[in-house]
């Protein structure tokens, strides 16, 4: 690696840039390479990171250790700023700042909406309060002698009671395509909601349908879809505007209006083209 003067840093595939723990002192933006983040104790990369992404700005602007480990998954070139450079940088180079900032940006929002996430579901599992004592009831006094029991009537016919209400129809098991692998991913038919992006480093969050790996030309956004189950029926969604829009059957769909998929539709998720199958 080189000395701390330079402005880059090259690190060899397998290198590694940064440890869990390390106190931090310098911000790195990637320029050529990738680079995985690895928490304590995992063996799969929390996330990948790219061209144009950054890594250590958190521990830089909060004085605190590295949260996760950075190692190259191959040879990767990136730019270095010092915690006491950095403001001669941002003077020098307005748009490091705004790229900074749009990149927490779109931390923090993502972050928002798992928190509102979580108050929904918590809302939803409030345990109601225990019912109040029963109160002891008065003594018994003896029972008055019964009277003598009234004639019988004639039988009267009681209809039979209605018939249960069927119940509702099981999900259809769906299947995701994905046309350039030709590999298939099956969906949880009991989940209802599945998040369609890649893994944010910043907040740690993998969606439940993970296009990262199958993203050579970096179209997707993190949180870029989502797909959802009503019954037996399924939905795709796009919640927040992307550069790169989501197309159901050669059709772009309009940000926050849900439309009905089923099996043998097509769907495209930036340039990730993916095809619905039964499961």
């Amino acid at each position: 690696m080189a000395s701390g003067k330079d402005l880059f840093v090259e690190v060899a595939a397998g290198g590694s840039l940064f440890k869990q723990g390390d106190a931090a002192g310098e911000l790195y933006i990637i320029e050529s390479g990738q680079i995985d983040l690895f928490p304590a104790g995992a063996d799969e990369a929390l996330a990948t990171l790219g061209p144009g992404d950054c890594c250590g700005e958190a521990a830089l602007l909060d004085k605190q250790p590295h949260t996760a480990s950075a190692v190259a998954r191959t040879r990767s070139r990136l730019l270095r700023i010092e915690r006491m450079a950095l403001p001669d940088v941002v003077r020098a180079n307005p748009d490091v700042a705004t790229a900074l900032l749009r990149k927490f940006a779109v931390r923090l929002g993502h972050l928002e909406s798992c928190l509102e996430s979580c108050l929904a579901a918590s809302a939803q599992t409030v345990v109601p309060p225990p019912a109040p004592a029963s109160k002891p009831a008065p003594p018994v006094s003896a029972p008055p002698r019964p009277a003598p029991p009234p004639a019988p009537r004639p039988a009267e016919s009681i209809p039979p009671p209605p018939p249960p209400a069927p119940p509702p129809p099981a999900p259809a098991g769906l299947a995701l395509r994905i046309v350039a692998a030709n590999q298939v991913m099956a969906l949880d038919p009991m989940r209802t909601q599945f998040l369609i992006g890649r893994p944010d480093p910043a907040t740690g969050t993998k969606p439940e349908i993970d296009l990262g790996p199958f993203d050579v030309q970096r179209t997707l956004s993190r949180r870029h879809a989502t797909l959802l189950r009503e019954d037996a029926q399924y939905f795709v969604r796009e919640d927040a505007a992307t550069t790169n829009g989501t197309y159901l059957n050669g059709e772009r769909l309009q940000t926050g209006v849900k439309a009905p998929v089923k099996a043998g539709d097509k769907l495209r998720f930036g340039s990730i083209e993916v095809e619905l199958t039964g499961a």
